[in-house]
C-alpha cells in the first residue's frame, strides 16, 4: 500500500503546503467560486459541458476547466475565472490527477461521478493499481453534495463517503433520485425521458450513444441539486454541440 501511494505523486503533507502557497499567491480564488468537480472513466468532458451550458442560465461567466495538468495549472485557471466575476466553475478531471491530490484544501461544492455499467471502472486501472482509488479521493474531500450513478456496480463503494449535505443518485434503478425511464438513439443525437420527484421530462443531445443517456441524467441531477429547473436543464443540454 505504501508503494502505491508513492506512485501517486506529491505526498499529502507537501501537497498541503503547496496548496496553501498557491491559494495565498492567487488571492484564494475558491472563496467566491462554487466548484463542481466531475470525474469518471468516461463522459467527464461531455457532462462538464452540459453543466456549463445549464449554469450559464444564471451565471453567464461560468468557467470550465478540462483536465488541469497540475495543482499550479488548476489555481492559475481558477484565478482567471474568478477574475472574470464568475460564481461557478466546472472542472473535469481524470482519476489519476485526483490521486495526485489535485483538489487538496479546495472546497468542493458538488462532486460528480459519470461512471456507468458500460464504462465500468472494474475494467480500468489507474496508476495506483486500484481502479477506484483516485475517484474515491474526490468524494473523501467531503463535498457539500455528491452525485453518483445508482446503476454503477461500485455505487456502494462510493456511497460510503459522506457528503456534508446529501448524496443523490441517477440511473435506471427504481431507487435512484433521478430515474432514466427510456431512451432513443438517432442518426445524429440521443433522447431520454427522465423522472425527478413528480416531474417527468425529455432531454436530447446531438451526441449519439447509449452512454450519453447517463451523461444527460448525470448533468440533470447535478443541475437540480444546484437549484435549476427542468426547462433550464433541457435547454442547456440541447445547447451543447460536439466538435468534429
Amino acid at each position: 500500500m505504501g508503494k502505491s501511494k508513492q506512485k501517486t505523486g506529491l505526498k499529502p503533507t507537501l501537497q498541503k503546503a503547496k496548496a496553501k502557497f498557491l491559494s495565498a499567491y492567487y488571492n484564494n480564488p475558491s472563496k467566491d467560486l462554487k466548484i463542481i468537480a466531475v470525474t469518471g472513466t468516461a463522459g467527464r468532458d461531455i457532462t462538464a459541458h452540459f453543466l456549463q451550458n445549464i449554469l450559464k442560465h444564471k451565471d453567464e461567466r461560468t468557467g470550465l476547466i478540462i483536465d488541469p495538468i497540475s495543482t499550479s495549472d488548476l489555481y492559475r485557471r481558477l484565478f482567471k475565472i474568478w477574475k472574470s466575476g464568475a460564481d461557478h466553475v466546472v472542472v473535469s478531471v481524470e482519476a489519476h490527477k485526483l490521486a495526485n491530490h489535485l483538489f487538496y484544501g479546495l472546497p468542493i461544492h458538488l462532486a460528480v461521478l459519470t461512471d456507468n455499467i458500460e464504462d465500468s471502472p472494474s475494467s480500468i486501472t489507474n496508476i495506483s493499481g486500484d481502479p477506484k482509488e483516485g475517484k474515491a479521493i474526490l468524494f473523501n474531500t467531503k463535498p457539500n453534495f455528491s452525485i453518483l450513478n445508482r446503476d454503477d456496480p461500485d455505487f456502494e463503494f462510493f456511497a460510503q463517503y459522506p457528503s456534508a449535505t446529501a448524496t443523490f443518485s441517477y440511473g435506471h434503478d427504481r431507487s435512484a433520485d433521478l430515474r432514466i425511464n427510456r431512451s432513443k438513439l438517432y442518426k445524429v443525437g440521443t433522447e431520454a425521458n427522465l423522472t425527478y420527484g413528480t416531474e417527468n421530462f425529455d432531454v436530447a443531445t446531438y451526441v449519439t450513444s447509449e452512454s450519453a443517456v447517463f451523461y444527460m441524467a448525470c448533468a440533470a441531477l447535478s443541475a437540480f441539486t444546484l437549484g435549476f429547473n427542468s426547462d433550464q436543464i433541457i435547454d442547456g443540454i440541447a445547447d451543447y454541440e460536439p466538435k468534429g
